[in-house]
């Protein structure tokens, strides 16, 4: 199977979270359980382009990769590089199905177009841009776009892939007419079997060893609620406990932050790292005791399953969509959107060590069985088989 994988940016480019992530570690599974998978995609990074070679392919754990440049002069989020739209029109008809990380951004009108001319199958993972919270934002903007093209892109699709059942959920509310199947982000469980030693961070912060971490991972952005993780830390009984805040601040977040901790009397007990390497995420879940994630809105939440496949507890909110399954399997504590019970919640978990390491090892157990890449790649091309048999049985 010669599988293209269209999307914004790839490998590197962790700036932008999660998928930057999860897209590449899908598309080398797939590639090493026997697809053909090549990835067009932009040298964007956030304020800074990548230094990658550009047009000229280049392979990366099986996986044929060819970078285009963004449009200079414009602002790197909207991901303009009119090279991969051409990419997409003039090569696509060399595959047998395309997946499209693309929705919102210019680069979907020509992919889809490409593959309809073609008739070649796409599939759009909505990658939690369809969740109420995400419509919301820009609202106005996103009902015109998919008024006018973007329901139709989705209508039109081989597969809606959804990363769980509530993201497929809300899918089918919103009465799109295309197929909708579960396919989870994975993870290589390799690289969470071990964490090197604790201390280290905790040693450059100036944590004491004995000292409670909360760890906040991800992007300093407003959807993350990183204002909530601070109440948090203030609102607890326990004055000895820390906050490292790891990773980007992409909303000039760091300084209200460190303001509102001060006036909040924590100011001495709250640290930021900016993006870490994964080696340093390794590191700082080592030396943490819980993961905190109050996020108002996650398409999936991979910091909470690499946190977990590395033996860490979480706290996380209900918009979480692992939360309900976090709860049942005994792996970690999920709350209402509330400072209160966020903090009731961070204070009885961090009381009992022995319960915490308990979570943690549930945690790691249960990853390996759900969340293995290699599981949930043969998971993805079993349901791309079954699209390309449709097709040909209507042919």
């Amino acid at each position: 199977m010669k599988i293209l994988c269209v999307v914004n940016y790839y490998k590197h480019s962790v700036v932008y979270g999660g998928p930057a992530r999860s897209v590449p570690l899908m598309c080398e599974a797939l590639a090493h359980a026997g697809a053909e998978v090549t990835v067009f995609t932009t040298n964007a990074n956030g304020g800074r382009l990548l230094d990658v070679p550009l047009r000229s392919e280049i392979n990366d754990q099986g996986v044929h990769i060819r970078y285009f440049p963004v449009l200079p002069f414009v602002p790197h989020q909207y991901f303009l590089s009119p090279e991969l739209s051409n990419a997409c029109l003039r090569e696509t008809h060399n595959f047998d199905i395309a997946i499209l990380e693309t929705l919102f951004t210019e680069a979907t009108g020509p992919a889809v177009k490409a593959c309809r001319r073609s008739s070649v199958p796409y599939i759009i993972p909505p990658r939690g841009q369809l969740l109420p919270w995400a419509l919301s934002q820009k609202r106005l903007k996103k009902e015109l776009y998919l008024r006018l093209v973007g329901r139709s892109y989705l209508d039109h699709a081989a597969g809606l892939q959804c990363a769980d059942e509530i993201e497929a959920d809300v899918v089918t509310a919103l009465g799109l007419q295309a197929p909708k199947f579960v396919v989870p982000n994975g993870i290589s469980i390799t690289a969470w079997d071990s964490l090197p030693a604790r201390g280290a961070l905790r040693k450059r912060l100036g944590i004491g060893t004995m000292e409670p971490v909360l760890l906040f991972l991800g992007r300093l952005h407003r959807v993350k609620r990183p204002d909530l993780a601070l109440k948090t830390l203030a609102g607890m009984r326990r004055r000895d406990v820390h906050l490292i805040f790891a990773g980007p601040d992409e909303q000039n977040y760091q300084q209200p932050l460190i303001q509102e901790a001060r006036s909040l009397g924590c100011e001495n007990r709250i640290h930021f790292t900016g993006l870490l390497t994964s080696d340093e995420i390794r590191q700082a879940f080592a030396d943490a005791d819980l993961l905190l994630m109050p996020s108002a809105m996650e398409s999936f939440g991979m910091a909470v399953v690499e946190a977990l496949a590395s033996g860490l507890p979480v706290l996380v909110s209900e918009n979480i969509p692992l939360g309900v399954w976090i709860e049942k399997s005994g792996a970690g504590c999920t709350v209402p959107l509330n400072i209160d019970k966020l903090v009731q919640a961070a204070d009885s978990m961090l009381i009992d060590r022995e319960k915490l390491t308990q979570m943690g090892e549930r945690g790691r157990l249960i990853m390996r069985e759900r969340y293995d890449i290699t599981k949930v790649a043969r998971i993805a091309l079993a349901h791309y088989d079954s699209i390309l048999e449709s097709m040909h049985s209507l042919s």
